[in-house]
């Protein structure tokens, strides 16, 4: 027999207290079997940069065995604001949290104050906990396809959403899409939460791979997390926090990649990229504002960071039927030359820089080496020399034509080289007495009173540097 328990919390929060965290305790006895949460709160408003104000109050669930900043383990998820109900069970949960076992215990609430009217902001909040027989807790396996080891180019998104965080179409939907317009690899980067980790090896073919990932969603900014074991604490309210999350990443497995630093990115507030492996530069079509994110990048190789330049379309996977926004899978394509369609493969040759990005999975494809004395490297590679030998900027442009190649470097433009065909290859020599990098963009024609304007350049395809070592 089944008994039901209620508990309520309702506060005034103030706006001095925008951007913190309040954990909200509450006891679970023994026997419980589901937990249901609701809540409401005046003056809701879009937690979207430009809109009016108003109150944006996120929600999340920890267990009793861990709720404290970088406590891992008891997390059992996050909705942000897309839902004002969420449950959780032993066989079941709402997409964004964790189905498990109800645990005896002090449990956490979490909510997240990132907008607050200057009223201030009133909310009510629910706990309904149901007591008796408890369902079996639910299984998710699948058997991996054979994968033979192929060496070549492979096209992926880094950066995209289901319904598990606030879009309104399902993982089931998002993976075909990513099929259906020709990737081989997906990362799933939810906000804050990795409900969906369990449930992505059905979706694994011998020809798609489907990449875990969490967006770490701060209100300082944003960062991916590719493959990392685990969730990864987002609470990050000042650089020290940063530097701990990224840690976090990078002790569970992962890759960390700051994304979309620019107007509306939302933009990075921190005031630091140190520990990042990546910087997205390209986020959704390039007219975005991607010129400001593309200025951020070259500001830290000229600083001597080799940071990964990846792209990722941040799309919100549409419901079967609406159009969804600017956003669209695989605008742009992040493409990476790995081993094979295995995550440690992808993962190891993105942090290798083998990468490049179009505006498309069609391209345009940019390749491109370096040589020098019989060496041979590619985009991300160090090329050791000799103060002043000779080197060798090589490539190829597929589905180019008419466009202009760009080499860049340290200083800017190097050479601007027309393309005129289809599958174009092309070469550049210099000499150089200091270590520097060379990378390659390919991008539209510019009228001659816009030569100087950085948000004028549309870029179709850009590629990591070649690092040139002076031994």
């Amino acid at each position: 027999m089944s008994t039901q328990q209620s508990i309520v919390f309702r506060q005034h929060l103030r706006p001095e207290h925008v951007g913190e965290y309040v954990l909200l305790p509450f006891e679970v006895p023994a026997g419980a079997a589901r937990i249901d949460i609701r809540y409401s709160y005046d003056r809701a408003v879009p937690p979207v940069p430009g809109a009016p104000p108003g109150n944006a109050i996120d929600l999340g669930l920890f267990d009793p065995r861990g709720a404290a900043f970088g406590s891992a383990l008891g997390f059992r998820g996050w909705s942000g604001t897309a839902r004002q109900e969420v449950f959780v069970a032993p066989d079941d949960a709402t997409p964004g949290y964790l189905p498990g076992p109800i645990y005896p215990g002090v449990w956490h609430v979490l909510l997240g104050l990132y907008r607050i009217h200057p009223s201030g902001c009133d909310y009510e909040l629910s706990i309904h906990l149901t007591t008796g027989p408890a369902p079996e807790p639910a299984t998710t396996s699948w058997p991996a396809p054979e994968v033979r080891p192929e060496t070549r180019w492979y096209r992926g998104d880094l950066h995209c959403h289901s319904h598990h965080s606030e879009a309104t179409g399902s993982l089931e939907e998002l993976c075909a899409a990513a099929v259906r317009v020709g990737l081989d690899f997906l990362a799933v980067t939810e906000h804050n939460t990795i409900s969906h980790h369990r449930l992505l090896g059905q979706y694994r073919t011998a020809t798609f791979l489907p990449i875990p990932g969490e967006e770490v969603t701060s209100y300082l900014g944003h960062a991916n997390v590719w493959g990392a074991e685990g969730w990864i604490d987002f609470r990050c309210q000042r650089d020290a926090d940063l530097a701990r999350v990224i840690r976090m990443a990078h002790d569970a497995g992962g890759l960390v990649s700051a994304n979309h630093p620019k107007t509306n990115g939302p933009p990075w507030e921190f005031s630091t990229f140190a520990g990042i492996d990546c910087l997205e530069v390209w986020q959704g079509p390039w007219f975005l504002s991607n010129y400001q994110s593309l200025a951020i990048w070259d500001e830290l190789l000229r600083k001597g960071r080799r940071v990964v330049g990846v792209g990722g379309s941040d799309e919100h996977q549409p419901a079967s039927g609406d159009s969804g926004a600017w956003q669209r899978l695989g605008q742009p394509t992040t493409w990476v030359y790995a081993t094979a369609l295995e995550q440690s493969a992808i993962l190891e040759a993105i942090k290798a820089g083998h990468v490049a990005i179009s505006a498309g999975p069609q391209g345009p494809h940019l390749e491109c080496w370096g040589e020098a004395g019989g060496r041979t490297v590619m985009m991300g590679d160090s090329l050791p020399v000799s103060s002043g030998e000779r080197v060798r900027i090589i490539g190829r442009v597929r589905g180019a034509a008419g466009l202009n190649l760009r080499l860049i470097g340290p200083k800017g433009l190097m050479a601007l080289i027309p393309i005129d065909s289809d599958d174009f290859a092309f070469e550049h020599g210099l000499a150089s007495r200091v270590s520097t990098y060379v990378r390659a963009e390919v991008a539209e024609p510019l009228a001659p009173e816009d030569v100087n304007e950085p948000a004028a350049l549309m870029v179709k395809a850009l590629g990591n540097p070649i690092y040139i070592q002076i031994a």
